[in-house]
């Protein structure tokens, strides 16, 4: 049993509670507004309608902030004005809205991210997540959400890393990084606001190595992540496991002159996340594998897993348990359903103490 998005764009509650998301802000209460990306992931692990009833009712109740009341009325042909301006979120989204309704969502997808910066790291990751969970939902309020995320609170990254030389793989460059920053500490609260630290860092823009050139890039950047994830448990790491899974669906959508330079946009962004919390240590994957295989003889079910994971109010282990299942339907590797039983495991006895 994997998670399925076709379970996902059938189920009417789901599409119900994203149309009533909209009445939520941006952002929530010390956080972004995971609520949209909780209920997808939990809907394609197939819970009930009940549970994602509750579990809008939760947030809701908990940490959503109602939406801004409209400012201004924003032509589609404007959009780009409105880059940066987060008060405008609402505006852009009811601008995406309509034109997705007038020219589908696959041209203004395409669009929107052919003119502005690709910006990965927006939102901590969360705009290319949530387009992701959008247009797996098949729910056009989402992609015109997510879309309005990525310009309103656009957090491009300016760095050419064209004439650097190239790491030989994408362990190998993380491992650089490591080497040459591990340890070292920069302020902020928030994971943009240490990101935004470390891109402006001179000792960073001299370790940063240049991305790989792989055919399968993205398998590479997702198990890097899910092993350093299982080493850590970072919070920060959690995001680029659930960003590279998303990058998958949304990359689909750039037109193949530019998904290269997006790529490297994306390589970017996760080194300066992994930096932004200390360029951890790490043992290969093939290692921290091994030792898990040893540690693990006998596995959970993926249906246990979802089952455990459907239970929880944390939108995070929500959302890892469905991107694990999810790319161990691309790539199969067991590295993913243990990092998840282990994450369970940990979230029982905490909410046993």
């Amino acid at each position: 049993m994997t998670a399925s998005t076709t379970a996902m764009c059938s189920n009417l509650i789901l599409k119900d509670l994203l149309d009533k998301n909209r009445e939520f802000a941006l952002n929530g209460k010390g956080t972004t507004n995971h609520c949209p990306m909780a209920l997808c992931a939990l809907a394609g692990m197939g819970a009930s309608d009940r549970r994602l009833q509750d579990f809008f009712a939760h947030w809701r109740d908990t940490y959503a902030l109602p939406a801004l009341p409209p400012a201004v009325t924003i032509r589609y042909e404007d959009f780009q004005a409105y880059l940066g301006k987060r008060e405008n979120f609402a505006d852009l989204q009811s601008c995406f809205a309509i034109r997705i309704a007038q020219r589908g969502k696959d041209e203004v997808i395409r669009e929107v991210l052919g003119i502005v910066p690709f910006a990965p790291a927006t939102t901590a990751f969360h705009a290319l997540i949530r387009l992701a969970y959008g247009l797996q939902a098949e729910h056009d309020g989402e992609v015109a959400a997510s879309l309005a995320a990525l310009v309103a609170a656009n957090f491009a990254i300016s760095i050419d890393i064209k004439e650097r030389q190239v790491a030989s793989s994408v362990a190998s460059g993380f491992y650089q990084l490591s080497q040459g920053m591990r340890g070292k500490t920069y302020p902020g609260r928030m994971i943009a606001e240490k990101m935004r630290a470390v891109v402006n860092d001179e000792q960073f823009l001299q370790n940063l190595p240049g991305m790989p050139v792989t055919e399968n890039l993205l398998d590479e950047l997702a198990l890097w992540a899910i092993s350093a994830y299982g080493q850590t448990r970072d919070f920060t790491i959690l995001h680029i496991v659930t960003g590279v899974d998303a990058a998958r669906q949304v990359l689909l959508y750039l037109d193949q002159k530019t998904l290269f330079s997006r790529l490297q946009d994306l390589w970017v962004a996760l080194c300066a996340a992994y930096v932004s919390v200390g360029a951890p240590k790490l043992v290969p994957e093939s290692v921290y594998e091994s030792r898990m295989r040893v540690k693990h003889r006998q596995l959970c079910s993926w249906s246990d897993l979802f089952a455990r994971a459907i239970e929880s109010n944390d939108d995070h282990v929500i959302k890892l348990t469905y991107t694990c299942a999810l790319e161990i339907s691309l790539q199969p590797n067991l590295l993913y359903q243990m990092v998840v039983m282990e994450m369970l495991e940990d979230q029982i006895v905490s909410f046993a103490c």
